[in-house]
Formats: structure tokens, C-alpha cells, sequence
């Protein structure tokens, strides 16, 4: 998809707008659950939630969740016409139009705080580096949007937090007073990627992939225990699902490919590489 230089600024800022109310809605519902259930009432009777009722069990008001389901609408509305939707993420089960919204937010669009004054880039203690003056407590900042790009899978995936610490090996965890080169957002949406995906049968392309890793992981680390198992099949299916969001991406934009780690410098072969699911029958 080509982002026109005069326009891409307003489709960032609807975007991103849309999104937070989502969230938004959807922080308020939990919130509402959990004081529900703290003073012992069923919450699939609350009138916020699902509406009160007439006598004919017709509903008089809306709920959140209608609320909620309106806005998924309007986010649906903001991506039915970008090519990674309309293309393949429409056709991946379990990726609805707010999964699919901040996956195309994250991947094209950078928010930088500026100077409500001078227009210029704050620090990151919200300070203007030219004028000195700072943000704080002067109501919301305002952003400038910038166009991102990933020249490379890795690159994309330690932006979502998938990456391993040089240091420990593991997945990349945040640290103390230090600041962190990766999304903590990404790091999010991956978990209820895996939360989409896990809801479905071996049918779905990436629910079997992650279940082939479960088998596998059994053998490499069979002192581990289950639930470390699951977590680490679960993290290798929503890295094949982000380095498939980047090959769509890439390719639908005519941006170059390049071979991921494995394939540049860790000697497989490129038959290795697992084409997207559900794009264009591939991986049928």
C-alpha cells in the first residue's frame, strides 16, 4: 500500500484515535467485572454490560459491550481498505479488526512527542531540546507521526518484544530505571494474538504449528515443565505470525525481502522458510 506524504499523518492520528477508545472501552468493562464480582453480583445481568431489558426481554439501552462492539465496527472501518486486511489478515481466523488495527499502527506509524511551544522533539524526560521547557502537567502532548520501517524480520520482531537477551538467552524483560528499546505494546498484542489463536481446533494453520512445537519442545527441554512448554511453542507461533504480517507487508508495499537470521547467517537452508498461511493458498 502506498501511504500518500499528505495524508498519512491524519490516517495515523484516526487510527491510533479509534484504537484508544477501544481500549479504553474495553479497561472499563474489566474494571466494572471486577467491582461486580467484588460485591457479589453476576455481571451478565449488570445493566452496563449487556443493556437493561423490558418486559419482553428486548434491550432499552446499550450495554459496554454493545459499545464496545460498535467501536470494533468503526475500527473495521478504518483498515477494510488497507491491502495487509483486505489481502490476507481478514482471512486469518481469529484476527478481527482491532488485532489487525494496532498491528498496522505498530508496523507504519511512530508517535513523537513535541513542544507545544517550538514544535521540537521532547527528551525523555519530556523536556524540549530546544526551548528547555517542559511538558509536564501542560495537558496533552501533541505528536508528530513518523513512517517506520523494518528492513528485516528481526528488527520487527524486537520492536514487538520477541526477541531474546543477549545476556540471559531468554525473552527480553524489562529492567529497572532503564529504558527499553522494544514495544511494550507489541509485547501485548503478541499475548492476545496467542489468546485469538489458542481458542481454535488443530484446524487453524497456527494453532497446529504451536502444537507441533509443544511435541518438539518435549524433546529439547523434557525437564521443563508443561506450562514452560506451552509458553515457549506459543511464543514460536506468534514470531512466525509477525514474521508473516512482515512478508505480507513488504510484499504488498513492493519493499524488498531479505532472509531471515537462520537462513543470512545461521546456515539453513531456505527451504526452511514457512510461507504465510492463509495468503493466497499458501500453506494449504
Amino acid at each position: 500500500m502506498e501511504i500518500q506524504e499528505t495524508n498519512y499523518e491524519h490516517i495515523a492520528s484516526t487510527l491510533n484515535f479509534e484504537l484508544k477508545i477501544y481500549d479504553g472501552l474495553t479497561k472499563l468493562i474489566v474494571q466494572t467485572t471486577n467491582r461486580c464480582h467484588s460485591i457479589g453480583v453476576d455481571p451478565a445481568y449488570y445493566d452496563l454490560l449487556i443493556g437493561e431489558r423490558d418486559k419482553e426481554g428486548k434491550l432499552k439501552t446499550q450495554g459496554l459491550n454493545q459499545i464496545k462492539d460498535k467501536q470494533a465496527r468503526r475500527l473495521l472501518k478504518e483498515v477494510q481498505d488497507d491491502p495487509i486486511w483486505q489481502d490476507w489478515l481478514s482471512k486469518v481466523p481469529g484476527v478481527g479488526p482491532f488485532i489487525a488495527a494496532k498491528l498496522i499502527r505498530l508496523y507504519r506509524y511512530k508517535f513523537v512527542a513535541i513542544c507545544s511551544e517550538c514544535k521540537a522533539d521532547l527528551d525523555d524526560d519530556f523536556k524540549c531540546n530546544v526551548c528547555k521547557k517542559s511538558a509536564k502537567g501542560m495537558g496533552n502532548l501533541e505528536f508528530r507521526v513518523e513512517l517506520r520501517d523494518f528492513p528485516t524480520i528481526s528488527s520487527w520482531w524486537h520492536f514487538m518484544g520477541r526477541h531474546n537477551d543477549e545476556s540471559t538467552g531468554k525473552m527480553a524483560r524489562r529492567k529497572s530505571e532503564e529504558k527499553s528499546d522494544w514495544s511494550s505494546e507489541g509485547r501485548r498484542i503478541g499475548f492476545l494474538i496467542k489468546e485469538a489463536f489458542n481458542k481454535f481446533g488443530s484446524d487453524h494453520k497456527y494453532k497446529a504449528y504451536a502444537e507441533k512445537r509443544k511435541r518438539y519442545r518435549e524433546g529439547t527441554h523434557p525437564d521443563s515443565t508443561k506450562g514452560h512448554r506451552h509458553n515457549m511453542a506459543w511464543n514460536e507461533a506468534v514470531k512466525l505470525f509477525l514474521s508473516h504480517f512482515w512478508q505480507v507487508a513488504r510484499m504488498l508495499s513492493d519493499d524488498p525481502l531479505t532472509d531471515p537470521w537462520c537462513v543470512a547467517h545461521g546456515g539453513h537452508d531456505k527451504e526452511h522458510i514457512i510461507p504465510p498461511y492463509y495468503f493466497n493458498g499458501n500453506g494449504s
